[in-house]
């Protein structure tokens, strides 16, 4: 019986980058009725099917799109390779020294039976990669046309340095690359604690590749090409001495960095139940102080999770290798894997196709497209049965959205309903703005939220305490997990494993309604599975604690502005310091009641006025004058609609503006009643 998969993807991408639309263009053809790959397609390609000068077409080429269980069966020979020859198997538990159970995650679990992939082909009777799925080749793909970005900014110079400056290009790097780490001495412990980049028992020497970059954690892939879910006590995987013990395994740069001891106990005092030592972590934790375990529960469980199955999809990279013969003799060998590796990170390729339109592929199309990466769903029969047109979700790996679930979390939102995609926003080859080895990503945007929402934005530039903030600030909280920590998921209090931006953009404004919720029946201390975005008329929305009262270590307008009004980061007036929603709406009501109770205000007296003036015997130059007046009135309601905040963006002027309404209504009404048979008319009524 296979085993469930618990932990998902090993990632510290940018905000989304894109080119193309919310089509999912990973799998190229999922239909159920294709037949399966040949045989070839399955074995390790024969060396004289090797390219020259130019790689030799693959034979399934010959025989349609490739299906969603070819993608399966491809993985099947490289998979058998791994039991046979990998340490955990050779060496490790041959001799009993290993702690903690392995679990078997490959193609089939991750691409067919994850998300609910299972209960979905139970419902619908056809299989669907709904959470994962891989690009349009993948590493076993052999040989290739992979030339490597190099060579495409040889004549796309300006796109290529906008790429090489972001963490698109940074995903997955080589050990004597990591120039951010003090002497690259990756084995040495990080801002003042044990913590380092690799996992204890790693050498540098039996990695592959170091998987994340600085503004959130670091993984590696061991000289097999398989995640490192484990770590080694008491020797070290070089020397097969020791023993392998399951998780301990990432080093986490918000827990190591920022989440000291301290500040754990600071926010303890207003979080019931938050961890303040290592053994309150529990499977998420380790022995060391900032290095936790992903896909992995400490000291119990890990995955045996090949990159064929799992990190290839958003930290690729590609080989030279003629066949798959090849590559597998390679395996173990990490500087002769390093010597063949042609391409690496979310590169130009990747989008555009292998060798780009050098080799015959799309060039300025996309063979893929930002939702390979960023657009993880998850499917609940509950939830499709009570709506099916809105059936999916964002994936959750624990209490908070899992990386790479920008664009499942923006599928049912106005913004797509009404054509915006990824490519709208976001510049795809400079998806990381700032210095990459910030903790955080500001990303390179084609348009601003401003552009769009002209009056939203003005009414902002007036307030005169947030005036100088992002719309961002508010309505894209970094609320996405990178790292699975659930043991500091606590999504009531807008914290605490946050690194990705939502994209949900709607918030809703209310004292109790929580943007994300347990599965029903479950209370909100559940911490034994996924939860879920809760979704107000098909559309999910941003709770008040997430949009003012969050904190994130990873959010670049926390950053900017001091921490907002997280009682961990802020030093504002404590009375200024949320820790709790109730807080927030009645902070919010007060803006929003004088503005609401004003303009239903004007709104009556222009249902009074307006026949009035049509029925007054007023000169006509005195009707044109209360006329205009009536009407820049109408235009002043209709402004302060249109911002649609009811004064959140700027509470002083939102009052101004309805001042002003109620100013130009006394002088039209002065006007009217200036009128003798209107003034008699007034002094009947009031007589009367």
């Amino acid at each position: 019986m296979r085993l469930i998969k618990f932990a998902g993807i090993l990632g510290a991408l940018g905000l989304v980058a894109a080119l193309g639309g919310p089509g999912l263009q990973g799998v190229q053809a999922l239909a159920p009725a294709s037949p399966p790959r040949a045989a070839a397609t399955t074995k390790p390609v024969p060396a004289k099917a090797a390219r020259k000068d130019k790689a030799a077409p693959r034979p399934e080429a010959k025989e349609g799109p490739r299906t969603l269980e070819g993608y399966v069966e491809q993985e099947k020979a490289f998979y058998d390779f791994l039991k046979k020859n990998h340490p955990m198997f050779k060496d490790y538990e041959k001799n009993g020294r290993i702690v903690g159970k392995y679990q078997i995650s490959d193609r089939e679990e991750e691409f067919v039976e994850f998300g609910g992939g299972k209960d979905y082909q139970a419902e619908n009777a056809r299989k669907s990669a709904i959470t994962y799925r891989l690009g349009m080749e993948s590493i076993l793909d052999l040989p290739n046309n992979f030339v490597g970005s190099a060579k495409c900014g040889e004549c796309h110079p300006a796109q290529y340095e906008k790429w090489a400056r972001s963490r698109h290009a940074k995903v997955i790097r080589f050990p004597d690359e990591l120039e951010e780490i003090p002497g690259k001495d990756l084995t040495k412990g990080l801002y003042g604690t044990k913590a380092s980049v690799l996992a204890p028992g790693i050498t540098p020497d039996m990695v592959y590749a170091v998987i994340g970059t600085p503004r959130t954690k670091y993984g590696f892939l061991d000289a097999w090409l398989v995640r490192g879910t484990y770590h080694i006590e008491g020797g070290t995987l070089r020397d097969r001495t020791g023993t392998l013990v399951a998780g301990g395994n990432q080093f986490s740069r918000s827990w190591s960095e920022s989440l000291t001891p301290d500040m754990a106990r600071k926010i303890a005092a207003w979080v019931p139940g938050f961890p303040t030592t290592l053994e309150a972590f529990g499977d998420q934790g380790s022995a060391i102080w900032g290095m936790n375990s992903y896909g992995a529960k400490n000291r119990k469980s890990m995955l045996f999770q090949p990159a064929s199955s799992y990190c290839e999809v958003c930290h690729t990279f590609k080989f030279d290798f003629k066949s798959q013969e090849e590559l597998m003799a390679a395996l173990g060998k990490p500087e002769e894997l390093r010597k063949h590796t042609i391409a690496r990170g979310i590169g130009c390729e990747e989008c555009h196709g292998a060798g780009g339109h050098l080799m015959g592929a799309k060039g300025g199309g996309a063979t893929s497209n930002c939702e390979r990466c960023h657009q993880r769903f998850v499917w609940n029969k509950d939830e499709a049965a009570k709506s099916p047109r809105n059936g999916f979700n964002a994936y959750f790996k624990s209490s908070c959205p899992s990386c790479g679930t920008e664009g499942s979390q923006s599928y049912y939102t106005a913004h797509t309903e009404h054509g915006m995609t990824c490519g709208t926003c976001h510049d795809p080859h400079e998806v990381t703005a700032n210095d990459w080895k910030d903790p955080y990503t500001v990303p390179g945007l084609r348009k601003k939220c401003q552009d769009c929402h002209a009056t939203q934005g003005a009414f902002l530039a007036m307030n005169e305490i947030h005036g100088g903030n992002n719309c961002t600030s508010c309505h894209m909280p970094v609320m996405g997990s990178c790292e699975n920590f659930a043991s500091i998921q606590y999504p009531d209090y807008g914290g605490f494993d946050t690194q990705r931006a939502s994209h949900i953009w709607k918030i809703l404004v209310d004292p109790d309604a929580k943007t994300m919720n347990p599965p029903e029946g479950k209370g909100r201390d559940y911490k034994g599975g996924a939860w879920r975005l809760t979704k107000n008329n098909g559309k999910p929305y941003i709770d008040l604690m997430w949009s003012c009262g969050r904190t994130s270590w990873g959010d670049p307008d926390l950053a900017a502005t001091g921490g907002c009004h997280s009682p961990a980061q802020s030093a504002q007036p404590k009375g200024l310091l949320f820790t709790n929603q109730k807080m927030i709406y009645d902070k919010v009501v007060g803006w929003q009641k004088p503005v609401k109770d004003g303009v239903a205000e004007l709104e009556a007296q222009l249902k009074t006025l307006r026949p009035a003036l049509a029925a007054s015997p007023a000169a006509k130059k005195d009707k044109a004058q209360i006329q205009l007046m009536l009407n820049q009135t109408q235009e002043i309601l209709d402004t302060v609609r249109k911002d649609g905040s009811w004064g959140v963006h700027a509470p002083a002027y939102s009052r101004q503006k309805v001042d002003e309404g109620r100013t130009l209504l006394q002088g039209a009404q002065a006007m009217l009643l200036a009128t003798p048979v209107v003034a008699m008319k007034a002094q009947a009524g009031a007589k009367s």
